[in-house]
């Protein structure tokens, strides 16, 4: 399962980088605030900020856990989506609450 989760992320971000490229989109990484008409001030780790104008402005939040009431999630006995995609070993039981992309995807797996 990690073997594939790595081979998955490696061919996906080679691919939307290529497609970056091949399409003359700029990639800007870091935190971003619209702070005009087509435009977006963002703080790079590096502590610069870019003003950014734009005819076009994809926002690409990415995803947060839910967490549920009285459920400590300790990444290693109860575990995130991300916990589950960073396991060190296939675990011998698996139970996933949830019904996103990534839940049906870890629903798969089979120990053999």
């Amino acid at each position: 399962m990690m073997e594939q989760k790595s081979n998955a992320v490696k061919s996906l971000t080679g691919g939307i980088a290529h497609l970056f490229k091949q399409n003359k989109v700029t990639h800007v990484q870091g935190h971003g605030k619209i702070t005009g008409k087509n435009q977006v001030t963002t703080h790079c780790s590096d502590g610069s900020t870019q003003i950014i104008n734009s005819k076009n402005i994809l926002i690409a939040t990415g995803s947060e856990v839910t967490p549920f009431p009285g459920i400590q999630i300790d990444e290693e006995t109860i575990v995130s989506s991300t916990g589950a995609l960073s396991l060190k070993q296939v675990p011998e039981k698996l139970v996933v609450i949830g019904a996103g992309v990534i839940g049906v995807e870890l629903t798969d797996y089979r120990v053999p």
